[in-house]
């Protein structure tokens, strides 16, 4: 007669071992010995799949095989009754399932069959199967709880970290060389107060934080990401039963920052969208209404067709008496600033001074970082080739386990620390080189730095050329443009900088036109 065989394994481990091999091999042997046919298609092995649920692809192909194939296959054959199912509810329905299609289940090592006896065997051996997992389950969850009492965590590591141990053992997370700062920027960002969760995952997608096929996270995982205690140095997840524990990683952001994600999150705290503020960084406390000398504000009425139209306007003035326009797009009022910047550019002594003392030393230190992160990474070489050599001695009995495990610990607790330092050496280069680039861009073209900044450093740069704010005619532009004498104190600085180089010196701006 016909016959079927299954076989599964439930971890990668496995997977690659001969687990698989081995019960097919005891399964072909089987049906061999008993005189059954076994053709090649009629084996079916799931594998890494657990036996905890009943949609592997394997079994549910082999029970839609037996089916259509009803009256032709008689036996299933498996090496034992828990690569089957391993739970007893799993087992009778799946088992009711092939008995429907005229087919009997068999083990390869345990005595079961037809007879009264034979079923009563499977009924307790399907018992113990699930007995055992259960137990199994309840071994690794009190496991896992008491590790992550101690402050490890025992799961797969949330992104932004990667996989590590303690000195002693605990298994814990350390931050990923390249994704953690990248993390840290999110986080913080967030908590300015001036993005939607929705405009949180277009942030995380510009900053390189994506989903393993390197598209956008949803909004949801972004959201549950800005929830998660662990970027602020805590552990709790569902064995906790709500609990928090301190963690044993180092954290990204600080509590502080963790808790205003919280209230943003919760609506607690005003939220100043990034669309908002960014449709509008000239309003509030720069840009000031010709008419009535009040700061103007941002309004985005609805066209006839509901598209937005952001404009700059007066909230004190009305046209009817006045009589002039007191609004105005704000694309318009924009472009007209932008212009203004494009028409200011620096003196050429005092660009010289800008770059022979703020710029060199910016470069000085940069170097400097770079070197710093070259050493750790030699560093870290040397301790990965020793660890690498311990094993070595080990696999080669020149040394005991027991001085094996020491000096891993010892070698992996040093590793710890430099993969840390390098974090932040890289970390610190990169702010280097951010500083440098913005830097040069501000003085080759603030409006084309303006443009590109975000709406924080875009104000701060309106206050520093203009620290008394513009003056605004919706009809016929800006009034008289005065720009910060204070740069003009560069003559002063200068030599003062030579002295002591930790002093920054102004930089020195002046107008293109005589009327600027």
């Amino acid at each position: 007669m016909d016959c079927v065989v299954y076989v599964r394994v439930s971890t990668d481990e496995q997977v690659q071992g001969t687990s698989l091999d081995m019960q097919q091999k005891a399964c072909a042997d089987f049906a061999e010995g008993k005189g059954w046919n076994l053709p090649k298609e009629n084996i079916f092995r799931d594998e890494g799949e657990s036996a905890k649920a009943t949609n592997r692809p394997e079994l549910l192909r082999m029970l839609e095989f037996c089916r259509r194939a009803k009256g032709s296959v008689q036996c299933c054959i498996v090496w034992k009754l828990d690569r089957f199912a391993r739970n007893s509810d799993d087992h009778v329905m799946l088992r009711a399932v092939l008995r429907k299609s005229g087919v009997t289940l068999m083990s390869v090592t345990e005595p079961i069959d037809e007879s009264p006896t034979g079923k009563l065997m499977e009924t307790v051996l399907s018992g113990f199967a699930q007995f055992d997992n259960e137990v199994r389950t309840h071994r690794t969850t009190e496991g896992m709880k008491k590790r992550l009492e101690q402050g490890g965590w025992p799961h797969d590591a949330p992104i932004g970290y990667i996989k590590d141990r303690t000195p002693l053992g605990v298994t814990t997370i350390a931050p990923h060389p390249d994704l953690a700062p990248k993390m840290k920027l999110f986080l913080e960002t967030f908590a300015t107060g001036q993005y939607t969760v929705r405009q949180a995952a277009d942030l995380a997608y510009e900053l390189g934080i994506r989903n393993g096929k390197g598209g956008k996270r949803t909004w949801q995982t972004i959201e549950n990401t800005l929830k998660n205690p662990i970027y602020a140095g805590y552990i709790q997840s569902k064995y906790t039963n709500g609990n928090r524990y301190v963690g044993l990683h180092k954290p990204l952001i600080s509590e502080l920052t963790f808790n205003k994600n919280q209230r943003i999150l919760a609506g607690k705290q005003k939220l100043f969208t990034k669309s908002d503020e960014s449709d509008y960084p000239l309003r509030r406390d720069f840009l000031c209404c010709a008419y009535c000398g009040n700061f103007v504000t941002g309004s985005a009425p609805k066209g006839a067709s509901g598209i937005k139209y952001p404009r700059y306007g007066c909230m004190y003035c009305k046209t009817s008496v006045v009589g002039k326009k007191v609004s105005k797009s704000s694309e318009e009022i924009h472009k007209e600033f932008t212009e203004i910047l494009s028409r200011v550019r620096y003196k050429d002594g005092r660009l010289k001074v800008f770059k022979t003392i703020v710029l060199t030393r910016w470069c000085d230190e940069y170097d400097e970082a770079l070197s710093t992160a070259h050493q750790i990474n030699k560093e870290i070489e040397t301790l990965q080739a020793e660890r690498a050599r311990t094993i070595r001695k080990f696999t080669k009995d020149e040394i005991s386990y027991a001085d094996k495990e020491t000096a891993v610990k010892e070698i992996d607790a040093e590793l710890s620390d430099y993969l840390q330092k390098k974090v932040e050496a890289d970390e610190y280069a990169d702010q280097k080189e951010q500083v440098i680039d913005n830097a040069l861009l501000f003085m080759k073209s603030p409006a084309e730095f303006w443009n590109r900044a975000p709406v924080q450093i875009q104000k701060a740069v309106q206050r520093t050329l203009f620290p008394r704010g513009l003056a605004y005619d919706f009809e016929t532009g800006f009034g008289t443009i005065e720009l910060n004498k204070s740069y003009l104190l560069i003559q002063k600085l200068a030599p003062e900088s030579a002295k002591n180089p930790i002093v920054v010196a102004a930089i020195g701006l002046e107008p293109m036109t005589p009327g600027l």
